[in-house]
């Protein structure tokens, strides 16, 4: 799963420690050692950070608490050619709730990139669905509504068009 950081070239650096600042230390090297924030170092590098909430140490992904994952990245950052390429070839691997921040995010840094259709549609907003899609969308339910499954908008038309 997308656990750790995207470098502007695109490359992925897993997290594997126990901690999130701890591989953030460990890609930023040496000056790991000294930043006080490294996490902040490495998004302000133009880094994205995916952030994963699983039981450390267990070979097989076992979710902690989905709803609470989130990507990270500084809002002056543009996505580059090689994080959007990355981020399309593994978006299998990028949990619901980070697919629904990056598709959501339509003023910012993932503004030109769509990826899947786990995101709300203006057109969700008017129907009866709208809450439990959101939750859905933020992974606080795991179960698609009955009613977006068969959904011409949410499965995707506007999506489909796009890519």
């Amino acid at each position: 799963m997308a656990d750790g950081f995207l470098s502007g070239d695109g490359i992925f650096y897993e997290k594997t420690e126990a901690y999130h600042a701890e591989t953030a230390r460990r890609v930023l090297g040496d000056d790991g050692m000294k930043a006080e924030d490294p996490i902040r170092e490495l998004v302000q590098q133009g880094y994205i950070a995916f952030i994963e909430f699983r039981v450390p140490g267990e070979q097989r992904v076992k979710r902690l608490y989905s709803d609470l994952d989130y990507v990270i990245c500084s809002h002056s950052c543009t996505v580059t050619k090689q994080q959007e390429k990355w981020i399309r070839e593994h978006v299998d691997e990028i949990t619901r709730r980070q697919q629904f921040l990056i598709n959501d995010d339509t003023q910012q840094s993932f503004r030109n990139i769509t990826i899947s259709t786990v995101r709300l549609y203006p057109e969700c907003e008017k129907c009866a669905e709208a809450e439990e899609r959101r939750k859905w969308c933020g992974a606080e339910i795991p179960e698609e509504p009955e009613r977006c499954r068969t959904c011409p908008i949410s499965r995707g038309k506007e999506y489909l068009k796009m890519n």
